[in-house]
């Protein structure tokens, strides 16, 4: 089973620097036209899917239809796949973050979601529903390939929990664009290939 890893399209948060993790921001015309820019690359590759899942909000799910147009795969929202909670920091532009807290709002950042922000989410805290979800998907697609489409952090954690590799320094390669695939071996735990799609915006 190959697992393509895909985060949503940008949004107007994503493009102002804008903290957005459960807050349901629709994406704009560039996250549109990164959906569609990955539907043409996996079409032209010929990749087909025999289960798709994502995030429930809605920048995820646009992007699931976007990728999925005429194919005949149920689109199907997963609570598994919902981003990561920066709780406290939800909505906050990343630029007043620095302002107020200095050098250590980057060194947070840094540290790849693996201290939550306060009163949110952190990857270790996520893990045990994202394995569950990914066990479920890989018994259920024997011999086919998956679509996820979720988030920057919990696409991270997905990663982690694949390979077994939580540290920071395994992680930082994973903060995955709006324009990017991750194709993952699952039952070997391996990345096998990372496309970088460069649409301009």
């Amino acid at each position: 089973m190959a697992l393509y890893l895909v985060r949503h399209g940008e949004t107007d948060w994503n493009r102002q620097q804008r903290l957005q993790t459960v807050s349901d921001i629709p994406l704009n015309a560039r996250g549109r036209a990164q959906a569609e820019s990955i539907r043409a690359e996996l079409a032209e590759r010929d990749i087909h899917f025999v289960l798709a899942r994502s995030s429930p909000l809605s920048r995820a799910v646009e992007t699931t239809k976007i990728i999925l147009a005429g194919k005949p795969v149920p689109v199907c929202g997963d609570s598994a796949f919902l981003e990561l909670s920066v709780g406290d920091y939800e909505g906050q532009y990343e630029a007043d973050l620095r302002a107020s807290m200095g050098a250590d709002y980057d060194d947070w950042r840094a540290l790849e979601h693996t201290v939550a922000a306060p009163g949110g989410e952190n990857i270790f805290m996520a893990a045990p529903r994202v394995r569950h979800a990914l066990l479920d998907l890989k018994s259920l697609a024997i011999g086919g390939n998956v679509l996820i489409v979720g988030h920057q952090a919990v696409n991270m954690t997905m990663m982690a929990v694949i390979s077994g590799c939580f540290d920071v320094a395994s992680l930082a390669p994973w903060r995955q664009r709006n324009d990017e695939i991750y194709v993952w071996d699952m039952a070997r735990g391996q990345l096998l290939d990372r496309l970088r799609l460069g649409v301009a915006g």
